[in-house]
């Protein structure tokens, strides 16, 4: 079952090991592999800006977008991506 976490214009889908996310006005959706995915979140104000897209072998962040969270949301964030860690360290049987 995917899961899913809703932050005002965006809704962020894990469905295995997909990352997919999704925009209220936008025709067409963003989709990353779990084994790519990257994040960046930095402390502003009350609360957090996290960047959110596909990481290099540089660490820097390519494309996906900025959310500013305050830190409930940022906490749920967290438990999101936790799910998303935990898939891509899936290790599948032979």
């Amino acid at each position: 079952m995917a899961a899913e976490f809703e932050l005002g214009d965006h809704i962020l889908v894990l469905d295995g090991r997909v990352l997919e996310i999704f925009h209220r006005d936008a025709s067409e959706s963003m989709r990353y592999h779990v084994a790519f995915v990257g994040v960046d979140a930095q402390p502003k104000g009350e609360g957090f800006k996290v960047r959110l897209g596909a990481r290099r072998h540089d660490d820097t962040i390519l494309g996906g977008l900025s959310l500013k969270m305050d830190r409930e949301q940022f906490q749920r964030f967290g438990a999101f991506m936790a799910l998303a860690i935990a898939a891509r360290d899936q290790v599948d049987a032979p």
